[in-house]
């Protein structure tokens, strides 16, 4: 079982085996068919691996997705000589954070009494699920980069593209139209900060369990 939020973009990795054809002459989409709305995703493909950026569902849709919907979804490829394949086929189930706001108020029902009123508001969001290494936080990343390559805090804040995509290809991520991918959402993630920030959102991302 998938979970996806609405709100915020996903990606979704296949491992595949190709035979027949090379990953430059097939093409696809994973789709989803979302209360009779039919949203393809355009898939990256290369050998060994198949990647879909999911954009936010809540783009596409009129109404917003109730918490615990389901729906199905599919990876459709399809070859230079229009043969069609689908080989993966799975349910998608909606979670969101939960947001749950409680009122205390107390009323003196004497003459002149005061009104007292208290308002909470308890955020249940994807934080708290997740696992200790998704919670780390970015600069304890950053300081394992630096003990296990030796770069001082100087080199970091010069970092280069080059030097993002070895780390990448060390990390095992070694398809350059992945690793395009993974700079342009860095780059759309990260509104301040220049590289170092993209690089401490690309680290995050691939440290991320599968």
């Amino acid at each position: 079982m998938l979970y996806l939020n609405p709100s915020k973009e996903k990606v979704l990795t296949f491992e595949v085996e190709l035979s027949g054809a090379s990953a430059s002459e097939i093409t696809g989409y994973v789709r989803f068919i979302v209360e009779g709305v039919e949203i393809g995703f355009p898939a990256i493909i290369s050998d060994g691996e198949i990647k879909a950026v999911i954009s936010p569902l809540k783009n596409f849709l009129k109404k917003p997705l109730k918490n615990g919907t389901m729906f199905e979804a599919q990876l459709d490829l399809y070859t230079e000589d229009q043969d069609y394949f689908s080989p993966w086929k799975g349910e998608i189930e909606v979670k969101m954070p939960v947001t749950i706001e409680a009122k205390l108020s107390t009323e003196e029902s004497k003459k002149g009494s005061n009104t007292f009123a208290a308002k909470a508001k308890v955020v249940v969001n994807e934080e708290e699920t997740k696992t200790p290494r998704q919670r780390q936080p970015k600069q304890q990343i950053i300081k394992e980069i630096q003990n296990e390559k030796g770069w001082s805090k100087d080199k970091l804040k010069n970092i280069t593209e080059e030097q993002i995509i070895e780390y990448m290809e060390r990390s095992g991520t070694r398809n350059p139209q992945i690793q395009q991918l993974l700079l342009d959402e860095a780059r759309n993630n990260v509104q301040k900060g220049g590289q170092l920030e993209v690089f401490k959102y690309i680290v995050k991302t691939l440290k991320k369990p599968k």
